[in-house]
């Protein structure tokens, strides 16, 4: 007995049926896109797989072979993770879990359990050691003016006043890399002082800090203290630091080391 109806041809049962059909190919008068893998089918490789809200676990490998392997020979990343807005990542992971936000962090499931941001070049500082640059000394103003951005009319016979401050900047220290700095090493020396006191070096962005960053008890000493210093911006010009005295003295600053926002060559 013969039967003039025809049983509908699903998308699915073209595939498993083992018919290559490419997009938009009309097969018996339906209309064939790629199809997608539901769950507890094969992976297919080179079109879109949708499982749902079931997961996928990958279980191989062994001491010799890791489970699995991607490689991309276009020059292409071999893995990319699709953004997620940070907004929508939860605050408790699973430990192992991997993502990526949308301004590009990578988080992971930290090992209790909870959102862990992954330190990356976009996250981490660098301290780099750089070759010891003279960039203030008072008894030489004329020779160190490029580098003193406030506070020059506050040196008097080779001393800063007692009292006054002077703003420098390390943005010749040098060029290429003081660009990305946040903070520098430096050495702060006093020589010919008059009196007892003290020496604060702090960011030029903050107000002056009620701290201390070298002291001396006395007339005509020569005394040195590294010191690592913010760096912030005075009056507009960046990578700036204050050097303030409560008492008249010389004061020399070699800069000797960076702290850099961006490791070189990232």
């Amino acid at each position: 007995m013969s039967s003039d109806r025809t049983r509908a041809t699903t998308r699915r049962q073209l595939v498993r049926g083992g018919v290559a059909v490419g997009a938009g190919v009309v097969v018996g008068g339906v209309v064939v896109t790629p199809a997608e893998a539901a769950a507890g089918e094969p992976v297919r490789v080179g079109q879109p797989n949708d499982a749902g809200t079931a997961g996928t676990l990958l279980t191989g490998g062994s001491s010799d072979a890791p489970t699995l392997t991607l490689t991309h020979d276009g020059g292409r990343p071999p893995l990319v993770l699709a953004p997620t807005p940070e907004a929508s990542i939860p605050a408790e992971l699973p430990t192992g879990s991997l993502a990526v936000t949308d301004s590009g962090d990578l988080v992971i499931g930290g090992r209790d359990g909870t959102r862990r941001y992954v330190s990356t070049s976009r996250w981490a500082n660098r301290t780099l050691a750089v070759a010891p640059v003279r960039i203030l000394d008072t008894r030489a103003m004329d020779r160190y003016a490029a580098n003193v951005v406030a506070g020059a009319g506050d040196v008097v016979a080779g001393r800063l006043g007692a009292g006054r401050a002077l703003h420098v900047t390390v943005r010749a220290v040098p060029p290429a890399l003081a660009g990305r700095a946040t903070a520098a090493y430096v050495n702060v020396t006093v020589a010919g002082t008059v009196s007892g006191g003290f020496l604060t070096a702090y960011s030029s962005s903050i107000a002056r800090p009620g701290t201390s960053s070298l002291n001396w008890w006395g007339p005509n000493q020569v005394l040195s203290n590294l010191v690592e210093v913010q760096l912030g911006s005075h009056q507009g010009t960046p990578l700036s630091f204050g050097v303030h005295v409560n008492a008249a003295t010389s004061v020399i600053v070699d800069v000797c080391g960076l702290v850099l926002t961006v490791p070189e060559g990232s």
